[in-house]
């Protein structure tokens, strides 16, 4: 078995795989301060491998304490398998090109990834298995805890499915506003990039994808299957 874990800066998605099938995943909030009871519950002896992608090297030393074992960690001990063509190579989350490779691997170069995260990235690979480099958005919810903190007539809303464009109250509003803005925003962005196979992942996308009308595949946990496919060969 091999645990893949993906740290962000909202969460920790976790999934252990048994060959190519993801057997169960789990969410741990990034903030969590004792990491070590949550994994020792959640996890079995089986796992043989672990293989992590982050974003923030705080909660990275926390994990590896946590799990107190042998890890692989993608950009330190190994590599994404993905060419990088961004001009200042290192400033590319491994988890940007963790999911160009999973993108690449199963559903064909040529394509475009959207993560719905705590930012929104919408990344580009090309068919030789080039990592071209993307755009960088502010995500979903920091979109909407900002709006609320600067407008004070403005209240905290909690994202659900829109029930039409026109907002009848201030919250409804909001929420439209979200869904169908950011929606619109990434269909802008990817025409400009030219038609390609679009993939959304992250942990917003299954509320936001399917109101972008150029998105062809929802896939929550490519980040995970992307870890496991650069685990599995090492």
């Amino acid at each position: 078995m091999l645990l893949a874990i993906d740290i962000g800066n909202t969460s920790i998605n976790n999934g252990i795989f048994d060959g190519k099938v993801l057997k169960k995943s789990f969410r741990i909030p990034s903030n969590a301060r004792n990491l070590r009871p949550t994994y020792q519950r959640r996890l079995g002896k089986d796992i043989k491998k672990v293989i992590i992608v982050s974003v923030v090297p705080q909660v990275l030393k926390n994990v590896e304490r946590a799990l107190n074992r042998k890890i692989m960690v993608v950009g330190r001990d190994v590599d994404s398998g993905i060419k990088n063509l961004y001009k200042r190579p290192k400033q590319v989350g491994q988890d940007r090109l963790v999911n160009a490779r999973a993108a690449y691997e199963l559903y064909g170069g040529g394509c475009i990834i959207v993560d719905f995260g705590t930012a929104i990235t919408i990344d580009v690979v090309n068919k030789k298995k080039e990592y071209l480099g993307g755009v960088i958005v502010p995500g979903v919810e920091i979109s909407l805890e900002a709006l609320s903190s600067k407008a004070m007539l403005l209240p905290k809303v909690k994202l659900e499915k829109p029930k039409g464009v026109l907002g009848k109250d201030t919250r409804q509003s909001m929420i439209n506003g979200a869904v169908y803005g950011f929606s619109s925003m990434c269909d802008g962005i990817i025409a400009r990039y030219g038609r390609k196979k679009v993939i959304a992942t992250g942990g917003m996308s299954r509320l936001i994808a399917p109101y972008c009308k150029s998105i062809d595949k929802i896939d929550p946990e490519l980040t995970l299957k992307g870890l496991r496919l650069i685990g599995s060969v090492k």
